[in-house]
């Protein structure tokens, strides 16, 4: 089933770098939210991709929501994680697609084209960027680690800057990449160290969730507390700094 995600992400990665900075389409959703023509050609590619080689599998997708078949697998896609960054010409966007079975995650793949990044995890076998391990990063106190804030952040907004502000104080340095599939990706490879999310929905984690883990890494609420990728907020570490990171984010 992995490969017919590759073959689905690699598709859709194609489609977004031959329309890169020539959206045609751009439709407003909700408040500060929007999506283009090149969201929905490549989750219709993703799609029908899935569907030669398993017809009979469920999906859940940010732009066509939930297409029920009643099966036990069901297939979480973010099309184009990170539309806005995409619609600004910015190079930080790609593609997510998480596999889960009757509720538990077993494949996760994130495909970045602009620099040709092919993550890939499967339940129990680790994690894999371009065919060679990856692992999260040794790094082993929270005063010098790399964080990336993800997520809404427009609502709420003094409640998270009151975050923002104790983790500026904490931290190494602080960083919004506007994808989580490209954060995500940068935790399990050890280029930074923690991902602090408010608000999300189960396309933008899957694949990532299950990504950090096979390399090593943990991913819990705000409280250290086991999640699953529904939950709206998050954590995702190193592990070495996670007790840290609970403890900065745990009253928020």
């Amino acid at each position: 089933m992995i490969k017919a995600a590759i073959e689905a992400a690699k598709a859709a990665g194609d489609i977004q770098l031959k329309h890169y900075r020539k959206v045609k389409t751009i439709t407003k959703k909700g408040a500060k939210d929007f999506f283009t023509n090149v969201d929905i050609a490549c989750e219709k590619a993703i799609i029908t991709i899935i569907r030669k080689s398993h017809p009979n599998h469920s999906f859940l997708s940010e732009e066509a929501g939930s297409i029920d078949a009643g099966s036990g697998y069901l297939w979480i896609i973010d099309p184009l994680d990170g539309t806005h960054n995409y619609i600004h010409g910015l190079p930080e966007f790609g593609v997510s697609i998480g596999l889960e079975k009757d509720g538990e995650l077993q494949i996760g793949v994130i495909y970045l084209p602009i620099n040709g990044k092919l993550y890939c995890a499967e339940k129990g076998k680790g994690a894999f960027l371009n065919g060679k391990r990856i692992h999260v990063s040794e790094v082993k106190s929270l005063g010098d680690a790399l964080m990336l804030q993800e997520g809404v952040l427009h609502r709420k907004v003094p409640h998270k800057l009151t975050f923002l502000g104790k983790a500026l104080k904490t931290v190494f340095k602080v960083r919004m990449l506007g994808s989580a599939a490209v954060a995500f990706g940068s935790v399990a490879e050890g280029t930074s160290d923690v991902l602090v999310t408010f608000e999300t929905n189960p396309w933008d984690v899957a694949a990532g969730f299950l990504l950090v883990r096979e390399a090593g890494g943990s991913v819990t609420d705000f409280k250290g507390n086991p999640i699953d990728h529904y939950a709206s907020r998050f954590i995702a570490t190193n592990s070495s700094i996670h007790g840290e990171t609970v403890a900065l984010c745990r009253k928020f």
